[in-house]
């Protein structure tokens, strides 16, 4: 695709804004992006004629309320950056990859927030066929087993059972 304000070079960036229930799409270059200071943030930044440009911090936001419930007062640092678990909570950025772990507490409930699960299970590839499939069956229905035995419900666990029984038979 060509960018549409040179209509030379091939568009490296792609924006979509939907506003008022309407969609417009952009596609520049990326020489044209940066003469027009196209960035993300000042997309983001983009304010109706008339209106103050207001900061949007919606990470930072997303952050703040779903890992409040995480104690501040432990007060804790990554060894390796010196990121405080205060100063990602205000800006909604790690310093080093180290973060993850050493904020994994306080990021559960974050994680669950934004993707539902904790554990990225990703897609399955066409070619890999039903073993993949049954396999990713089986561990959601263990999991789902776990959780029913956790919260003694033993006759939907024991439903469960067999239907681990069933794919665990069609598998031989």
């Amino acid at each position: 695709m060509k960018c549409q304000t040179c209509g030379e070079a091939e568009a490296t960036v792609h924006l979509t804004d939907v506003s008022n229930n309407e969609k417009r799409e952009v596609h520049l270059c990326e020489e044209c992006a940066q003469e027009q200071q196209v960035t993300i943030k000042s997309y983001l930044n983009k304010q109706p004629d008339g209106e103050k440009p207001q900061q949007i911090e919606f990470l930072a936001q997303l952050v703040q309320s779903q890992t409040e419930n995480f104690p501040d007062d432990k007060e804790l640092t990554c060894p390796r950056c010196g990121t405080t678990y205060k100063m990602f909570r205000a800006s909604g950025k790690f310093g080093c990859p180290n973060d993850y772990t050493v904020f994994k507490q306080g990021l559960v409930n974050l994680l669950e927030k934004i993707h539902g699960k904790v554990q990225h299970a990703g897609k399955v590839p066409l070619r890999a066929g039903d073993q993949i499939e049954r396999q990713r069956q089986l561990r959601a229905l263990r999991a789902d087993l776990e959780r029913a035995i956790q919260g003694e419900a033993y006759e939907k666990a024991a439903e469960i059972r067999d239907q681990i029984y069933e794919i665990e038979d069609r598998k031989s």
